[in-house]
């Protein structure tokens, strides 16, 4: 566990908050922070969602990022799937709509997307999308809820952030080159905040058997595999 005392509790993030911490500064230096020093991450998020799409009910599949950011992973499969992307961020999804000019972008908040029933067979999150939720309550929602948009036979894949990999963040070479730092706001780090270049992220992560609750009774396989870095890879395969 890190020494560092927890800094006092904050008020969840709003989405204006949300969009202002991901301007346009923010925006034009994500690539440098968060897509080209991961290679492991990004392999296995590139195996994984290979496997899926090929196995996938759909011809082609249709595939929902939630939390897209700069569209990096489907801009690593054109033409095999149809694909939808949502985010909050205006910089972010200008830059996706350049990445993958295939894609279908939305600007909102993945927690008010209405989409239909059985509307798509891949659903997504990555770097723990879900986390700026801000409670366990409206994370599970969401979960629930994109269950519902995966057809039968569909998958899931998320990327979880755990409490003990949070606990180790402030000691990997990463932080130490870049000077971000991980704040425990509960002695578990279920309630934390993530400092970058960007400012101050407030996150809510809860523990994996919370998000197992959830995807086994709804699909026929579930695998978690850690990327040895700090994300749990979420597989959840054969919509019931």
């Amino acid at each position: 566990m890190l020494s560092a005392p927890c800094r006092p509790p904050r008020t969840a993030m709003s989405d204006e908050t949300v969009r202002a911490l991901y301007d346009e500064t923010y925006a034009a230096d994500y690539p440098s922070l968060y897509i080209h020093p991961w290679r492991r991450k990004h392999e296995l998020n590139v195996g994984r969602l290979a496997a899926l799409l090929d196995r996938s009910p759909g011809r082609p599949p249709n595939w929902l990022d939630l939390a897209c950011g700069q569209a990096w992973h489907f801009a690593q499969f054109p033409g095999r799937a149809r694909m939808v992307g949502l985010d909050l961020s205006a910089a972010q999804l200008e830059r996706a709509h350049a990445n993958a000019p295939h894609a279908g972008l939305i600007q909102a908040n993945m927690t008010e997307a209405a989409f239909t029933a059985g509307s798509f067979d891949l659903v997504t999150n990555f770097w723990g999308g879900y986390c700026y939720l801000a409670s366990r309550e409206r994370i599970a929602a969401l979960w629930r809820s994109a269950i519902g948009w995966i057809a039968p036979g569909g998958s899931l894949y998320l990327e979880v952030l755990l409490g003990s990999d949070l606990a180790s963040f402030n000691r990997s070479e990463f932080a130490q080159r870049t000077g971000f730092r991980v704040w425990p706001r509960s002695a578990d780090y279920s309630e934390w905040t993530y400092e970058d270049s960007g400012g101050a992220h407030l996150m809510t992560s809860p523990p994996l058997e919370a998000f197992l609750d959830i995807l086994l009774p709804a699909f026929r396989t579930v695998e978690a595999e850690h990327d040895g870095m700090f994300m749990t890879h979420l597989v959840a395969t054969g919509r019931r």
